[in-house]
């Protein structure tokens, strides 16, 4: 499980399996309504299942330094969801490194758990990318939460800049795989055209997981490279 610190906000760590619970929780909740009700839950009974179930349930057994404390009720911000952003293969990308440090990429292929982009070795104080500048890559190619970078663009500063036409992934992309199961004898490979094969601990090493990456970690890469080219 990967756990890390979210930006700007002083003393939170979070982590994917956390995550996933969550999501699990908000899914299995929407579900039952749908069953025994026909229709989905709204906000407020979010609110309200939340409210009491964290009046009751949390104390300091569950949370750090919450001793002489209780959960009121909790509340629910919302706000006007950004235009979603419909990414297709061919797509050229920017996404924000820190404030005045853009890198690029282009999604390449569609797998079962998100496309694959590659990363081009350039990056600019501009959202703007030197399209000669796309023949080398800063790092290996992997596959990207496009759901949650593009379409719902809730992680960074994700943005499709223009678009390459046509596009066809060329032997450039056949040593490329991406590696998921327990070594050493249960280890499949992901090639860029989603096609599953087994393969050895030894041809896997080097490879990359097969799991969609989201602004946080891909931006850890880059910077690690970034880093290393100044040591």
């Amino acid at each position: 499980m990967g756990w890390w610190s979210v930006p700007d906000l002083n003393n939170i760590t979070i982590g994917d399996t956390v995550l996933d619970l969550t999501r699990r929780f908000l899914n299995e909740f929407s579900q039952e309504y749908q069953e025994d009700l026909n229709r989905k839950p709204n906000l407020e009974e979010l609110k309200y299942a939340l409210t009491l179930v964290f009046k009751v349930n949390v104390d300091d057994t569950i949370l750090l330094n919450f001793e002489e404390l209780e959960i009121k009720s909790v509340e629910i911000k919302t706000g006007k969801r950004p235009k979603r952003l419909k990414p297709v293969l061919g797509d050229i990308f920017a996404f924000k490194i820190k404030d005045e440090c853009f890198g690029f990429g282009r999604l390449i292929s569609k797998v079962s758990i998100g496309m694959v982009a590659e990363i081009f070795d350039y990056i600019s104080p501009h959202p703007i990318l030197d399209m000669t500048k796309n023949d080398s890559w800063l790092i290996p190619p992997l596959v990207l939460d496009t759901y949650s970078l593009f379409e719902r663009r809730i992680e960074g500063d994700w943005r499709i800049i223009a678009h390459t036409e046509p596009f066809v992934v060329d032997s450039k992309y056949d040593n490329i795989k991406f590696i998921y199961g327990e070594p050493p004898n249960n280890l499949k490979a992901v090639s860029v055209d989603g096609k599953t094969q087994p393969i050895s601990s030894s041809a896997a090493n080097g490879c990359r997981e097969y799991a969609p990456y989201g602004d946080y970690h891909v931006i850890q890469f880059v910077e690690d490279v970034i880093k290393n080219r100044k040591l």
